[in-house]
């Protein structure tokens, strides 16, 4: 892929990947960042993005990827540059709360230009967990009191369903969906104009002997899911930028986010050293044992006590800034803050319950 410096501002396209956690928002990001050549069989797939096949999330931050591709746009062979942004899943249970929060804060904060389409991702069926996470998006996060209707520039996105190339049995599936009689389904549907793209994204990270074939067959299935999805964002060219965006811009500043990933690169690293320093001393445990009380083993308790200090105090740091980011999240918008943090610790009580 070869990346070009010269890309028109309309050139430029927002994707926003929003879900539950496991239900395949980063083998779709990289699906789109990877060319449609790096699904053939001896081509090498980037992932960027960290897939996980298990019901705990890789994703424990927003992350982005710019990637330069070359589309076709009304006929014409176009440089297109996607920002693809994957986010936290919001009923991530390894996760507080709050840094659930943190992060989805961050997440709008990489789309602060504007969205051009945000993919909503679910996986074999629409559950309850799942509409929850649906009014989590356009209700509180990007309220639909003030703005647009987020739903206008929302696609959702079916990430396990293996008939995903008949057109027949996608559009039965929403049909039987429709007629389910469950009226939050319905709503649901509804309020994004039937926009539901049915994909299946098969793992291509599978272990053992004589698998090369199965992902041979996953690498195929991605590329013509990959086809699908890019013919649907090729025709998603509007620009949503709520209301609700500009006032989380205007009250999380910058700074305070890129100081609160330092700290936590920073104190990730001093948890390393915390770590091999008590590996070490439990190997030469017994000689220091012998001489406990030698200059040696003072320095070694003082560099210790340095250590824990410094986790300390970055701990304290980061908890400080994500108050603040909290706060702002809080002030942008208003009293759907409380809803969401309901919800967020309904789904993760809801998910450990599931895997229980």
């Amino acid at each position: 892929m070869k990346r070009s410096k010269k890309i028109k501002l309309e050139d430029r396209r927002n994707v926003l990947l929003i879900g539950r956690t496991g239900q395949g928002k980063s083998s779709l990001a990289n699906i789109i960042i990877n060319d449609e050549k790096n699904f053939e069989e001896g081509g090498e797939i980037k992932e960027v993005f960290k897939e996980s096949g298990r019901s705990i999330s890789q994703t424990k931050k927003a992350q982005t990827e710019n990637v330069t591709l070359k589309i076709d746009v009304d006929g014409k062979k176009k440089n297109v540059r996607y920002k693809i942004i994957d986010t936290v899943g919001i009923d991530d249970t390894t996760l507080s709360k709050r840094k659930v929060l943190v992060e989805i804060a961050k997440g709008c904060k990489k789309v602060k230009r504007g969205i051009n389409q945000i993919l909503f991702v679910c996986g074999e069926r629409l559950t309850p967990q799942e509409i929850e996470a649906y009014n989590i998006l356009r209700r509180i996060l990007f309220d639909n009191k003030i703005d647009k209707d987020i739903t206008k520039y929302t696609t959702i996105i079916r990430t396990k369903f293996e008939n995903f190339c008949s057109r027949e049995e996608c559009e039965n599936d929403i049909q039987l969906l429709l007629k389910e009689k469950n009226e939050a389904i319905i709503e649901m549907i509804q309020s994004c104009d039937k926009r539901i793209i049915h994909l299946n994204t098969p793992s291509i990270n599978i272990k053992g002997e004589g698998v090369q074939n199965q992902i041979n067959v996953n690498k195929e299935a991605r590329k013509k899911a990959r086809k699908i999805l890019m013919n649907h964002l090729v025709t998603c060219k509007g620009i949503y930028k709520p209301e609700s965006l500009d006032k989380i811009d205007k009250r999380i500043k910058d700074s305070l986010i890129n100081e609160t990933d330092k700290l936590q690169k920073q104190l990730e690293e001093l948890l390393e050293q915390e770590r091999l320093y008590k590996l070490e001393r439990s190997i030469s445990g017994s000689t220091l044992e012998k001489t406990k009380f030698s200059e040696e083993v003072l320095k070694e308790r003082r560099k210790y006590s340095e250590i824990k200090e410094r986790i300390d105090e970055t701990l304290k740091k980061i908890n400080e800034n994500e108050e603040c980011i909290e706060r702002g999240l809080f002030e942008a918008i208003g009293r759907g803050f409380d809803k969401l943090v309901e919800i967020t610790a309904r789904s993760a009580e809801n998910a450990l319950c599931s895997i229980s």
